[in-house]
């Protein structure tokens, strides 16, 4: 953390504005934490790549500690906005063992990291500023291009109304969004000049309903057993009552798919 404090402390004695991203390689493989935060998650029916990796996700969350109570101790907690992202969910492989495509795969589970699925997609946003906005519990939809906007409110510029992000902190804002969009690719894949080559999945989600469509862009990776193993061309889910995404109701309601679909394809356009 070092690095970090030291970046953060120069900035200060120059009196500066000052942004920093940390985005550390914890808690991504390999999964070797310490004995001491392991033996804590260590539990009788619990498997060991799930204790290994609730104990490395400890360890990511004590360096935010260490940086947070920087910015406390130099008293500028009130003027510094902390924002939160993770990059993908994940899910250790034993989590998915009954899945027989999970044998095409060996290793992490699969419907988490690089797909549409929820153990892929739905992770943490957190915004703080303390002296600013009460601490609280938001249920609303939130994006990673929420980021930009939330940032240039709080620094108090201008946004551009061309901008498909909301500002986190205007509750309005927030509980007038009734639908969020998200596209996969391939993974390790990219055609800059034609991004749609390496196009696996759009999606979208509404308060109740959520729909995934698939696609078969190029991948040329090992990590196409990721997706290969998807064959429906559209799958349907009652989020609130299965977010474990169990039961495809597409056949059952086509209605809602077709208007979905066009919903995915004019945000697309």
């Amino acid at each position: 953390m070092e690095p970090v404090t030291k970046f953060i402390d120069h900035a200060l004695s120059e009196e500066k504005p000052f942004l920093v991203w940390y985005a550390p390689f914890l808690p991504h493989t390999p999964h070797n934490p310490p004995q001491r935060l392991l033996e804590k998650y260590k539990q009788d029916g619990r498997a060991d790549d799930v204790a290994k990796y609730y104990a490395m996700c400890e360890w990511f969350d004590e360096t935010c500690g260490t940086l947070l109570n920087h910015v406390e101790e130099r008293g500028i907690s009130e003027n510094t906005i902390v924002l939160y992202i993770c990059d993908n969910g994940w899910a250790a492989k034993s989590t998915n063992a009954k899945d027989p495509n999970q044998r095409i795969w060996g290793s992490f589970a699969l419907r988490s990291k690089g797909s549409p699925y929820e153990n892929g997609i739905r992770t943490p946003i957190m915004v703080s500023w303390p002296g600013t906005l009460k601490s609280g519990r938001s249920c609303s939809f939130a994006h990673a291009i929420d980021l930009f906007p939330t940032i240039l409110a709080g620094a108090r510029l201008p946004v551009p109304e061309c901008l498909p992000g909301i500002n986190l902190m205007d509750s309005n804002a927030r509980s007038s969004r009734k639908q969020v969009f998200g596209v996969t690719h391939s993974i390790h894949n990219m055609s800059p000049k034609n991004p749609n080559e390496t196009l696996q999945y759009l999606w979208c989600v509404e308060s109740e309903w959520k729909l995934i469509l698939r696609y078969n862009g190029t991948d040329t990776t090992k990590y196409k057993n990721v997706h290969t193993w998807d064959k429906a061309s559209a799958r349907l889910y009652k989020i609130q009552e299965d977010p474990s995404e169990t039961n495809d109701l597409a056949m059952q309601h086509p209605s809602i798919v077709e208007r979905m679909r066009n919903d995915i394809v004019q945000w697309q356009n």
